[in-house]
């Protein structure tokens, strides 16, 4: 069964504004800009660390996140 992980993300409201307009001019929403943000400085990290250990991955806990199973 696959999961979804959520959070909340706190955010003023200047940053708010400015994140939904960039979302908007890049035809994007504003979650699937964030992941994209996310997986783009996940990916930049990697190369730039030498990767993330399959230890790490496994050591990981993910209890700050919601889980919805599908």
């Amino acid at each position: 069964m696959k999961k979804n992980y959520t959070f909340k993300v706190k955010l003023n409201e200047e940053t708010a504004k400015k994140l939904a307009i960039v979302s908007e001019k890049e035809g994007l929403t504003i979650q699937n800009m964030l992941v994209q943000l996310i997986r783009q400085k996940t990916q930049y990290f990697e190369r730039a660390k030498s990767g993330i250990s399959r230890d790490d991955l496994s050591k990981q806990s993910l209890d700050m996140f919601e889980v919805e199973e599908y």
